[in-house]
């Protein structure tokens, strides 16, 4: 018998096997290992024992595996216990000598569980230990009865498993007086006073929703409403002939904002691309949290990404949080991150020597690349290293058009040496945090820009990279813009910030003559800016309005594929979904490899410099975390999305798909339109077509057209 879930893995095989060929630059089903590792220094610890194993939430019944650790090692003899019990109980859970432990199948008195790990090393004992919360299953409605009745007083009887005596009921959203009966079964009395299909929902203590259950309707004759008769072994029709002009705007769309939303498909269609950019850059910035709390902070800033109407300002400093990466890592508090933020957005389409030299006094980036109480006579080098690999030059010296220059021997010219790394270190010396002391040093304060202490500078000669010299005696604030100034002429910063800029808006292998092109307007400005170096508005501007950006029939090896955030929101964004409270989805982006604000390194989520697995000749920056494990994540997250079981973080309609999911051929050209823009290929259509007619229910009919459109490389890769 044929499933509806065997028709997914069935037609998922076959739709992989035609897209994953489609974007020979990031292939969803490559992998790339970053080579960089961070430089921020790190100081030595004694040998601690540690317990790994997640501390999350943990269902009824569930297992999880803890490993103990002594440094990095696993020590013999560990003793394990739960709650204080030497190898748990019945009612706690049991946990065997190798660290595998299940939970019990009812609630504990005592909860959150405590895994305990105990050993003993050279006559000193050692403990540590995990917590974690255990909830209820998740609940699971089978079937209600009647499933049609009249307005006016009804009773309903809803079975299915993992009811309890507090289990909830809501009708439409709305929580209404339900019975318990037994595990398997709930009643409830009512009145319907419209027409219409009811939505059943229970939802357990620990808010563990249930799927949404749509089979109940209040009709005026009390029949159950009759499902459209199905067309008779229904074959594929022709796609309808999409619209240039709405693929020209979601394209854009695509690129500048984090999603094209009707709204601004219907502005772009109308006033064009440049009309909007010039729009958009005129419009308020959307307000930053100014909350201590972490999830707070990074719950506002996502909320910017999903709705904030200056999506092009968003992009742009998404574009720069992983250029200037601080993270939350390090910077745990919010406090400690949001001056970062603050930054980026009031630079965001400002000029880059502003951008640069407030980023380097940031109290942020004073903290987590180290500069802040950077003293000498052995000033931090972190800042200084990083400040030149990856925000401003690189490592070696490039063409206008992002190639390398080479020395005679045709190797590439590296742009500084360790040498100068020192050099810059000392150079950016003598900086301290706002605070009481106006003279000495201050412990972190992140209230305003660091100050300088001349007292803590290192006052010796220096060279700065391409043979700068900074003559002895300076103060620390002349160090400092001599540095800030021979970064920014730097002939290397308009070709790295053009391909930066690039690679996060447009496509992960620009041409030389794209970079060339931006990195001219970043060097020597616009008539209309009268040359004014570095204006970032105008650098935009240059990436999105390129010919090759506007390329509305792009090459196989255009286009970049879409991190997480990208991918989900835009799937969120274009049918007109709504972000409810994403404080608990960020646990399922961390999953993903992109938890907002906690970049791993100072090299971002995923490196700039990420080639594409067996071809060194394309850049793929994003598959980097796009391993064939992640990609199953991710598909198991637009899974999540779609069926509902995120809503009270993130709620999506699909019953317009519902609507005329008894028509196979008018559900899917729906979701082309909707989700493709008409750019669906012959072959994805077929493989979905054959997925949505062996499925006979209609919701699973829509669903499945819908998540595996949302998963194929035509929408996880933007081109």
């Amino acid at each position: 018998m044929f499933t509806p879930r065997h028709g997914i893995a069935r037609t998922l095989s076959l739709l992989c096997s035609i897209t994953c060929s489609l974007y020979l630059v990031t292939s969803p089903l490559q992998f790339a290992h970053a080579t960089e590792t961070s430089s921020t220094s790190t100081s030595s610890k004694a040998v601690l024992l540690t317990v790994s194993g997640s501390d999350t939430n943990l269902t009824l019944g569930g297992s999880r595996h803890f490993k103990a650790k002594l440094g990095s090692s696993e020590p013999s003899g560990v003793q394990w216990s739960v709650n204080g019990i030497a190898g748990g109980d019945a009612e706690n859970g049991l946990i065997t000598a190798e660290g595998a432990y299940t939970a019990p199948a009812l609630m504990p008195a005592t909860n959150p569980i405590t895994v305990l790990a105990s050993v003993t090393v050279n006559g000193t004992a050692m403990t540590a230990s995990k917590k974690f919360s255990l909830q209820l299953p998740k609940p699971q409605i089978g079937s209600a009865k009647p499933h049609a009745f009249k307005p006016g007083p009804y009773s309903l009887t809803i079975t299915g498993k993992n009811f309890y005596p507090d289990t909830k009921l809501l009708i439409n959203g709305v929580a209404v007086e339900a019975t318990f009966v037994s595990e398997t079964k709930m009643t409830t009395q009512g009145t319907a006073e419209k027409l219409g299909v009811l939505e059943l929902m229970l939802v357990n203590p620990g808010d563990i929703h249930s799927a949404s259950y749509k089979k109940v309707a209040v009709t005026a004759d009390g029949k159950p409403i009759p499902e459209p008769t199905p067309i008779p072994n229904p074959t594929p029709t022709p796609a309808p002939a999409p619209d240039p002009k709405k693929i020209a705007a979601a394209r854009f769309l695509e690129q500048a904002s984090f999603g094209p939303t009707s709204s601004d498909m219907a502005a772009v269609m109308s006033s064009g691309p440049q009309a909007w950019i010039t729009a958009q850059m005129a419009l308020p910035a959307s307000p930053i949290s100014t909350s201590n709390d972490m999830s707070v902070l990074r719950t506002a800033w996502f909320n910017n990404m999903a709705s904030g109407q200056d999506q092009l300002r968003q992009r742009m400093i998404f574009a720069l949080s992983q250029l200037f990466v601080v993270s939350a890592d390090k910077n745990n508090n919010a406090n400690e991150m949001s001056p970062w933020l603050q930054t980026l957005s009031r630079h965001a389409f400002g000029n880059f020597d502003n951008l640069l030299r407030e980023m380097t006094l940031n109290p942020a980036m004073g903290k987590y690349l180290d500069l802040g109480n950077s003293v000498t006579p052995a000033p931090n080098e972190n800042y200084a290293r990083e400040v030149m690999q990856l925000f401003t030059i690189g490592t070696v010296e490039l063409n206008m058009d992002g190639s390398p220059k080479l020395d005679s021997s045709g190797a590439p010219v590296p742009t500084y040496d360790q040498a100068r790394i020192g050099d810059m270190s000392r150079a950016l010396s003598g900086w301290t945090y706002a605070g009481k002391s106006t003279k000495g040093l201050n412990w972190e304060n992140f209230t305003g820009p660091l100050q300088a202490r001349d007292k803590y500078h290192d006052k010796n000669a220096k060279t700065l990279p391409g043979g700068v010299p900074l003559a002895a005696g300076q103060t620390t604030q002349q160090d400092y813009d001599a540095v800030m100034h021979t970064l920014f002429q730097h002939p290397n910063l308009p070709p790295f910030i053009a391909t930066r800029l690039i690679r996060h808006f447009v496509s992960s292998n620009p041409s030389p003559a794209y970079i060339e092109r931006v990195a001219t307007v970043f060097a020597n400005g616009t008539s209309a800016n009268n040359g004014q170096r570095g204006d970032l508005a105008a650098t935009l501007n240059a990436v999105l309005m390129d010919p090759e950006a506007r390329q509305d029939s792009p090459s196989a090896s255009q286009g970049h594929l879409k991190d997480p955030i990208l991918h989900s929101l835009g799937l969120i964004r274009v049918m007109g979904g709504k972000v409810v409270n994403a404080k608990n989805l960020f646990w399922d982006y961390y999953l993903l490899g992109q938890r907002l604000a906690n970049s791993p390194s100072v090299f971002n989520f995923y490196s700039p410099l990420t080639h594409i697995p067996g071809d060194a000749q394309h850049f793929g920056p994003e598959v980097q975390i796009y391993a064939p494990s992640l990609a199953v994540q991710r598909a198991n997250f637009i899974y999540n999305l779609l069926q509902g079981n995120y809503k009270t973080m993130v709620q999506i309609d699909i019953q317009p798909y519902l609507d005329v999911a008894y028509d196979p051929n008018a559900l899917i050209n729906l979701v082309d339109a909707n989700l493709l823009q008409g750019r669906m290929s012959k072959d994805a259509r077929s493989a979905i077509f054959e997925g949505v007619v062996a499925i006979s229910d209609k919701r699973e009919r829509a669903f499945t057209a819908l998540y595996l459109s949302a998963i194929s490389a035509e929408f996880a890769v933007h081109q």
